[in-house]
């Protein structure tokens, strides 16, 4: 039997998203025979999942409650939503039938690949990151290309919700907010980093022993990674269709 891994790009899942994929997949886990759950390092990534699950729920209702925190999380998940569309933009061009469109989206992809974890960094990282991002867009060697392939829209967006999460960030008042909205994201990296882990344990050890225990598993995270996938690819193609309508 040929076992793998749905594929899922947990990163592009929101955070509610991400969430709701890691309780479904301790529900599941919930379900399974507790004769068959003997595996000591299957059991403790399961605790240690459910621990990091705890502290994110927290730390997302913790955002949700405070107004300023509430706003600087808003406000950089939307710089993180311009970097995706102007990622978005270049690879709908890379398939253009038109060479000139073809390789100034390879070149502007190229720029990009620098840039590959920005939104997943801390504030001041990913703040530096996009300056110096945005900076590079702007410039000589690449406005052009940006004009070429009518992203200015694009380039423009993330420029301002920059500079708006800037703002909000240099406000000295704000010190609690922007730990507890820096707090969510650090915690939801670091459970997504464990849940990345357990998965790829379950496969090896299903691929390996071929035993109840990790088929079931195995089972059970395709079953739940295939619907989110599906559902971030049909909210992709629905992006890709929006930005053929303006471009």
């Amino acid at each position: 039997m040929d076992l793998k891994l749905e594929p899922l790009r947990t990163s592009d899942l929101t955070n509610m998203g991400a969430g709701q994929l890691i309780r479904r997949h301790l529900d599941d886990f919930g379900t399974i025979d507790p004769a068959l759950l003997i595996d000591q390092p299957f059991n403790s990534y399961r605790q240690q999942l459910g621990g990091l699950f705890e502290n994110y729920q927290k730390g997302l209702a913790q955002v949700q409650k405070n107004e300023d925190t509430h706003r600087i999380f808003i406000a950089d998940l939307l710089r993180d939503k311009d970097v995706r569309s102007v990622r978005m933009a270049i690879k709908l061009h890379l398939s253009s039938d038109d060479p000139e469109e073809v390789e100034a989206a390879r070149s502007l992809s190229i720029l990009l690949s620098a840039y590959k974890n920005v939104t997943t960094s801390n504030y001041e990282e990913e703040t530096l990151a996009l300056d110096k991002l945005i900076s590079e867009l702007n410039s000589e060697a690449y406005s052009g290309k940006i004009s070429f392939l009518h992203m200015e829209k694009y380039v423009t967006r993330l420029q301002n919700d920059n500079a708006n999460f800037n703002e909000l960030f240099s406000g000295r008042n704000l010190t609690n907010a922007l730990t507890e909205s820096y707090d969510l994201k650090v915690i939801r990296k670091e459970m997504l980093k464990n849940y990345n882990q357990f998965t790829a344990y379950v496969l090896s050890m299903a691929q390996a022993l071929n035993t109840p225990l990790f088929l079931t598993a195995l089972n059970m995270l395709n079953s739940t990674r295939k619907y989110y996938a599906d559902q971030l690819a049909r909210h992709t193609t629905d992006k890709e269709d929006k930005v053929k309508t303006e471009a």
